[in-house]
């Protein structure tokens, strides 16, 4: 089948993560992908797919597994308290109750298979779309700059920290107004939207703080104040 001609027009190349377990599909998602000028991380282990994502950084996730119901929900979940990214999940069967659940969950699109290659490229690409769609200005202080391109924090010493897309869109976010005050609620509501909570705040908070002490050798950059946090200038 000739595949259509989606044009890919985004200054970087769009990164798909593809968490398949299935030894005659996966190499078929990666090569469609791949084929279009997109860099596929394929990954066949669910546990490693898991491993993986704390380092990766991608635009998009699709996950296509054979597991069972509490499996999938699980696995979108913990990719949802890592990422911002678009989810696309595939199932086997077009369960009400299961899709309301993985929307519930994160999710922003259910796939039901069988699907065609063509489909499942156009869906790729409208996704990753998406997900290029909000540029992102860098954001600098006398010590710290962060690069939207390379998706990561520079220190003064030139030493580079890549960031996760939620560590990312919560220090852009406060970077665009040092000294403000920002309620955690709307953190919340900016960087992951209904799908957040408190608790996933604190801790990409927590792990933020680890990071830019590790590039600048300084804790206060953000700082904790009744219900919210701000960024605070050199």
């Amino acid at each position: 089948m000739t595949m259509p001609d989606f044009s890919i027009t985004a200054q970087n190349t769009p990164r798909v993560f593809v968490v398949c377990d299935q030894d005659a599909t996966a190499p078929i998602w990666g090569y469609i992908i791949r084929d279009k000028g997109l860099v596929a991380i394929l990954e066949t282990s669910v546990q490693r797919a898991m491993n993986r994502s704390v380092e990766e950084i991608p635009d998009l996730i699709v996950i296509d597994v054979n597991a069972s119901h509490a499996q999938r929900m699980e696995l979108c979940r913990q990719f949802r308290s890592l990422s911002a990214s678009p989810i696309l999940l595939f199932l086997p069967s077009n369960n009400e109750s299961e899709i309301l659940e993985a929307y519930q969950n994160g999710v922003d699109e259910c796939v039901i298979k069988p699907i065609s290659p063509a489909i499942f490229l156009a869906k790729i690409i409208a996704w990753s779309r998406r997900s290029w769609k909000d540029a992102t200005p860098p954001r600098q202080t006398g010590r710290l700059r962060l690069d939207p391109s390379h998706r990561s924090a520079v220190g003064s010493n030139n030493l580079e920290i890549k960031l996760t897309n939620l560590e990312f869109r919560l220090l852009h976010l406060l970077m665009s107004r040092p000294g403000y005050v920002f309620p955690a609620e709307d953190i919340i509501q900016t960087v992951w939207g209904a799908e957040g909570d408190i608790v996933l705040l604190k801790n990409v908070v927590y792990r933020l703080r680890k990071k830019l002490e590790k590039v600048t050798r300084e804790k206060h950059f953000i700082k904790t104040w009744p219900g919210g946090y701000s960024f605070l200038e050199d």
